[in-house]
């Protein structure tokens, strides 16, 4: 029997600290960086749940190797000359690991599974979790790192979105499917990234990886949202039958939101993220154009990255009144949301859509395109509307429904719905998981 308190797990009649070693491709500086501060959320989350965390990630030029951040430990590992790692540090391993550069992606992943099975080893003699977050590198790392520390320690691979998004061709898919069989977990941010890693990891048997105990054709015909909260009974699943399978999305920095506010008649139209092309902020900007100029509202775009030249001239040749407020710390983001009449997420893709939980549980409505986990947060007319990906014509019409309606009661009401995404709900689920694998830790699970 299984059980977890306060981050303490069970196993044969033994109690033991859950220690957990995350690997990620970055981890902020500080809580005031901007560059995924939702791994900080993630890790704080578990700390304050009472496991013993540890990062490992890559270098950052503006870092020290080891420090502490918002309380947890964070170990930083060189890899590659300081102008690679700075890049890797900003979110853009994709782009540096191509062409030659890509010859950079194998100290790396060695450095990092090195340091990942050393910390793991150092902090327990009872087993260890590593968690790798996207299957490549992290995933692969963590998988790599947990055989090499010993049978005491377990795996788990959890899935964002954008490491699907790059697995294109044979040899991508053949990777990810070793990586995720080896892994003793994989977690996924939305169901539809469930669907594909369970889409790797079948066998040619047809049985299809446990993704819960007692889940039926039946149970999963039901509301695509149940997948999207914690749910109990996590099974042990022996390498034979594969992994266990999971939706647990990232937690929400409900401290940085703040108290909710009435919702400003005369705000403008927020969009918040990278300025990438995936986040479709010049379909946003195409759909204000569409509109009729006296209806066009103020448009508010946060953040910074490589399109913002581009975006600005777009608004300039549409003639879209748009304030480009460029990066903001993690603190300062509770005000853009709070000046926000609505808030618009016209992503292209989405793994889950942070975004949207942040802007709902702010009590925003929210405009947003209908990928990720937006379908099943959203209700057109009662917190916000839908679109599809990339139809400006279509984001337009959806905007001035919103414009035109008074969502903002509703949409605030819908925070108490996201309760599974608080940092605590966070925790519970993951403990869960990580518990579910206590079992097979220091056990031959093939015998």
């Amino acid at each position: 029997m299984v059980a977890i308190a306060r981050g303490e797990v069970l196993r044969d009649g033994e109690t033991g600290h859950v220690r957990v070693v995350l690997v990620a491709p970055g981890f902020p500086t500080s809580l005031d960086d901007h560059h995924k501060p939702f791994l900080a959320d993630h890790a704080r989350a578990l700390a304050g749940a009472g496991a013993e965390v540890t990062v490992v990630c890559p270098a950052h030029p503006d870092a020290p190797r080891r420090h502490d951040v918002g309380g947890v430990e964070v170990h930083r590992v060189r890899f590659a000359p300081a102008s690679v790692e700075a890049r890797v540090a900003l979110g853009e391993s994709y782009r540096v690991f191509s062409g030659l550069s890509a010859l950079w992606v194998i100290p790396m992943i060695a450095r990092l599974t090195l340091a990942a099975a050393r910390q793991a080893r150092r902090r327990s003699a009872d087993g260890a979790v590593i968690h790798g977050h996207w299957w490549f590198p992290c995933g692969l790392v963590a998988v790599a790192a947990a055989a090499l520390a010993g049978r005491r320690t377990a795996s788990v691979v959890h899935i964002h979105g954008s490491d699907a998004a790059v697995t294109t061709n044979a040899v991508h898919r053949w990777l990810a499917r070793r990586v995720l069989r080896r892994a003793g977990a994989v977690i996924t941010v939305s169901e539809d990234l469930q669907d594909w890693a369970s889409s790797l990891v079948q066998r040619r048997s047809g049985r299809r990886p446990r993704s819960r105990v007692g889940d039926t054709g039946a149970g999963r015909s039901r509301e695509r949202s149940r997948a999207l909260q914690p749910l109990p009974g996590i099974e042990r699943a022996g390498r034979r039958f594969g992994p266990v399978l999971q939706v647990v999305s990232m937690p929400i920095g409900v401290e940085r939101l703040g108290a909710l506010t009435p919702t400003p008649a005369d705000g403008p139209v927020v969009a918040l993220g990278r300025l990438m092309a995936e986040k479709g902020f010049d379909v946003l900007i195409e759909a204000v154009a569409l509109m009729p100029s006296t209806e066009r509202p103020e448009v508010a775009i946060v953040g910074d990255g490589p399109d913002r030249v581009l975006l600005e001239a777009l608004a300039l040749r549409r003639g879209v009144n748009a304030e480009f407020a460029g990066a903001v710390s993690p603190s300062k983001v509770g005000e853009w949301y709070r000046r926000a009449r609505l808030v618009c997420v016209p992503s292209r893709r989405e793994g889950f859509g942070m975004i949207t939980v942040e802007a709902l549980t702010a009590g925003r409505p929210v405009v947003a395109t209908a990928v990720g986990a937006a379908p099943q947060l959203i209700n057109d007319g009662v917190n916000g509307f839908l679109a599809p990906a990339g139809n400006a014509d279509a984001l337009a019409e959806a905007l001035t429904k919103a414009l035109q309606s008074d969502l903002a009661a509703s949409a605030a009401a819908s925070a108490a719905a996201l309760a599974p995404f608080s940092p605590e709900g966070h925790a519970a689920a993951l403990l869960e998981i990580y518990a579910g694998l206590a079992a097979p830790i220091g056990k031959d699970t093939d015998k």
